[in-house]
């Protein structure tokens, strides 16, 4: 990064299942977006940033329930009733016993360059379904990075476009299903 304190928006969810036989253009249509979001980070220097699955950019907003109604509690809700999204229950894939290996890869852009509107909020599904009575709030498109092809000769794999893309980065994990966890 450059050294500046900025705004950035984080394209860190995106996840697919690892094919060791596929070059990246084969496997660009693997990879799910499950967040964005903008953070303060300081430039130059390495930072955790945590984030709950509840505030995930691609997911359903809570459902209102019946009960919810009947005690009051809908009635200001910032959340916009639909049903576009990604449920939260199916965000995180549910792996295999032996453990399924996948690719997160992360990257951030400079959130005063994409935002279509400076007071644009990433929040309920808005990555996937936009915002209600106004444009997309990302300049990107929809599914940036891996909306285009990409060459095999400058990104024939994930490293290689790691490499060559500043402020990404790539890690390859095990999502383990545990069917008895208490």
């Amino acid at each position: 990064s450059s050294g500046i304190n900025a705004e950035w928006p984080l394209r860190p969810g995106f996840l697919a299942p690892i094919r060791f036989a596929e070059d990246l253009d084969a496997r660009r249509r693997d990879f799910v977006e499950m967040d964005r979001f903008v953070a303060d980070i300081d430039g130059g220097s390495e930072q955790t940033i945590t984030r709950s699955s509840e505030d995930s950019s691609v997911t359903l907003p809570p459902t209102v329930t019946v009960q919810d109604i009947q005690d009051g509690k809908c009635g200001d809700s910032p959340y916009s009733p639909c049903g576009c999204g990604w449920p939260r229950n199916l965000l995180v894939p549910r792996g295999t016993s032996q453990g399924m290996w996948a690719d997160l890869y992360v990257l951030v852009t400079d959130w005063k360059k994409d935002a279509a509107n400076e007071d644009t909020y990433l929040s309920a599904s808005v990555a996937y379904c936009g915002k209600r009575k106004s444009e997309y709030p990302d300049k990107k498109p929809m599914g940036f990075p891996f909306d285009r092809k990409f060459s095999k000769s400058k990104f024939p794999d994930l490293e290689k476009m790691v490499k060559d893309v500043p402020n990404s980065a790539t890690k390859q994990i095990k999502i383990i299903f545990l069917e008895n966890s208490d």
